[in-house]
């Protein structure tokens, strides 16, 4: 496999933006048409594909061209992981996700979820938003 662009996601992008929790985890979104499967494991890294899932074909088209995605775009990918996690029972990777989440509300003066929201069920964006809620206000002093 040797997609033709690479953008970074996951721990690796958001240690890049300075968030402190550290990972070995290498994760890319790519288009490999070819290839309709959601994730790719290859040579230790792992691949969302664009052409495997509405919601990274929708993270893609907005982040192609650039080689990290941005903080609203990571902040959806990791809202999306949160759930996921939760629901398979996966809360290691939940909490991975939710400090994540906090970090980039908190860094990046974030206030609420994208493009994610079509593609989470009400309640479980509901769930997110608390999360995204817990820095807000303590940033707004409430």
């Amino acid at each position: 496999m040797n997609p033709k662009e690479k953008i970074l996601i996951g721990g690796r992008a958001l240690v890049a933006l300075g968030s402190s929790r550290n990972t070995l985890d290498i994760d890319y979104l790519v288009d490999i048409p070819e290839s309709k499967e959601a994730f790719i494991h290859e040579n230790g890294v792992d691949y969302c594909n664009a052409s495997g899932m509405k919601f990274f074909r929708e993270i893609y088209k907005l982040e192609t061209g650039r080689q990290m995605a941005s903080p609203q775009s990571l902040l959806d990918l990791k809202a999306f992981a949160w759930v996921q996690h939760t629901l398979n029972g996966n809360f290691r990777k939940a909490d991975e996700a939710e400090f994540d989440i906090k970090f980039l509300v908190r860094e990046f003066n974030l206030t609420g979820l994208g493009v994610v929201k079509k593609y989470l069920a009400d309640g479980e964006c509901a769930e997110v938003e608390k999360i995204i809620d817990t820095v807000v206000s303590r940033r707004n002093g409430k």
